[in-house]
């Protein structure tokens, strides 16, 4: 109706305020944003690339938001910004999933105090095991005819996610879709991938975090964004030249007078997911905006070694995503790629020319990609545009694609809200007595500043850790799980203090809790 009123020379803003708050959000900052950067046509090409009806969630609302703002107000992004090609999985099909396979009792019986967590696991595995009705698969069967053989990825994008104070990093999944074979196994997949973000919802890490944030009642719908994945083929492999996250507010802080408002960017090469989750070999390479190019390592052999070692790809040999080798990607990679990517490590090619072998050595560091001021200049003002007509610092994923002669495009996936916790306060160290220290740590702080009465410590031992088997070190997570939920409630105030990193899903680099251990 709307499409037909406009078409006949009106649109009003009851209109407006209808698809709004029925297709897009009911987060009223949103909103204020949509109605200012949205044209009524905006509305209509999104309502075309839907599957079902509903809203098309908080991940897929903020990628358009962010991108119409950037087309906006920066008008030197408009050559650069790759084209998205999306489709979104209306939020009401979430619903008819479950009414169609019989489990709404099961649903009401979760949402209740009692039921929250104890009926969470059943309806999980109905989740990923129930049918799609006849038509929801005819319009999947359409996306795929659309998308033929390029891969894709089927994103969590639900009512709460990347809204104002509700983030809700990392507690859904994402699924990526190569796309190979014939319609039969290409929708199987599709459907599976579907089925496994829209369990990720009975997650209990997702479940504890809603209940946290004073969500537990409020209707979690899931929409679902179906976005093709940018990027090239390499032979076999496909993948973008160079992907990750990019912050308005840097924490980090790794040379002096470094300017944490300028931004930051953590840049891998290959598929994105090794900026977010870092494995025991890689490390992503970071980018304070207002020096791009500066490293903290002085040699080759400190470059080389915290570099990326293994590449994400998407393998359309073997169908699936998967973890790759640097080594095994340089033979089909050009030699143009690999100059703007990479780096030679010639300390090590001298050694090992010292002893008659001759090879290059090649890692990653994006520094050519980084010592262009076009890039960096353009990924900056994009943050801090952002930023500033949010009103509060975002964080973006991004993609990136060159060619021969350095030209480069930019696809933004995703922005939303930049948590960076509550007001810091300045504690003075002064006149403190030292003969009551646990623990003295220095130069070694990220983030704001707090003074805190602590009740409880809680301390994993290093080096019993390190021995600890591997296979049994999820049981230190159980145990940091058990504690936290003995002390929920109880209004104390615990500290857990681990090696490593916390949260990581490799047991090697530190504890593999999840949030519903520590919350």
């Amino acid at each position: 109706m709307a499409k037909a009123a406009y078409a006949a020379g009106y649109f009003t803003g009851h209109m407006e305020d209808q698809i709004i708050d029925s297709m897009m959000t009911k987060d009223s900052h949103l909103k204020e944003l949509v109605q200012k950067y949205f044209m009524p046509k905006d509305y209509f090409v999104v309502r075309d690339r839907m599957i079902g009806s509903g809203a098309i969630g908080g991940k897929a609302c903020g990628m358009l938001l962010a991108r119409k703002i950037a087309e906006t107000e920066l008008k030197d992004y408009r050559a650069y910004a790759e084209p998205h090609d999306s489709f979104y999985i209306g939020s009401d099909v979430f619903y008819t999933y479950i009414v169609s396979n019989g489990d709404w009792r099961l649903r009401i019986r979760q949402r209740s105090k009692e039921g929250y967590f104890e009926a969470a696991g059943e309806l999980r595995e109905r989740l990923l095991t129930d049918k799609f009705p006849g038509k929801i698969r005819e319009q999947f069967e359409s996306v795929l005819e659309y998308f033929g053989q390029n891969p894709f990825i089927v994103r969590s994008s639900s009512f709460l996610e990347d809204g104002f104070g509700n983030a809700f990093a990392g507690k859904y999944e994402s699924v990526f879709c190569v796309n190979r074979g014939n319609m039969a196994e290409r929708l199987e997949a599709f459907e599976n991938a579907v089925r496994q973000v829209y369990a990720s919802t009975m997650d209990r890490s997702a479940l504890e975090y809603r209940l946290r944030r004073g969500l537990a009642g409020k209707d979690e719908q899931m929409a679902i964004l179906v976005q093709r994945v940018s990027g090239s083929y390499y032979e076999r492999y496909y993948m973008p030249c160079v992907a990750g996250v990019g912050y308005s507010h840097s924490a980090y802080q790794w040379y002096p007078n470094m300017d944490p408002e300028a931004g930051m960017l953590r840049m891998v090469m290959g598929l994105g997911t090794k900026a977010v989750d870092r494995t025991r070999e890689d490390y992503p390479r970071l980018s304070n905006l207002d020096r791009p190019e500066i490293t903290v390592y002085t040699s080759a052999a400190q470059k080389h070694r915290f570099s990326q070692r293994n590449v994400d790809v998407l393998d359309c040999r073997e169908n699936r995503y998967k973890e790759v080798r640097l080594e095994q990607l340089l033979d089909v990679l050009p030699l143009w790629y690999k100059r703007m990517v990479m780096e030679h490590d010639y300390e090590a090619e001298r050694m090992l020319s010292d002893r008659g072998i001759y090879r290059d050595v090649w890692f990653v560091s994006c520094q050519r990609l980084l010592e262009n001021r076009v890039f960096t200049g353009l990924m900056q003002r994009i943050l801090k545009t952002l930023e500033r007509v949010y009103g509060t610092a975002v964080d973006i994923e991004y993609a990136i694609n060159m060619d021969k002669d350095g030209d480069f495009v930019i696809n933004l996936l995703q922005c939303r809200p930049l948590y960076l916790g509550g007001e810091s306060e300045e504690v003075k160290l002064e006149g403190i007595e030292l003969k009551g220290t646990l623990f003295d740590v220095r130069d070694a702080s990220m983030g704001t500043s707090k003074k805190r009465k602590v009740d409880v410590i809680v301390q994993i031992d290093p080096a019993m850790y390190g021995a600890f088997p591997y296979a049994q070190k999820h049981k230190v997570a159980e145990a940091v799980g058990a504690i936290n939920r003995y002390y929920s409630g109880s209004g104390k105030n615990l500290l857990l203090m681990t090696p490593g990193r916390i949260g990581t899903s490799s047991p090697e680099l530190g504890v593999p809790v999840s949030f519903a251990d520590i919350s």
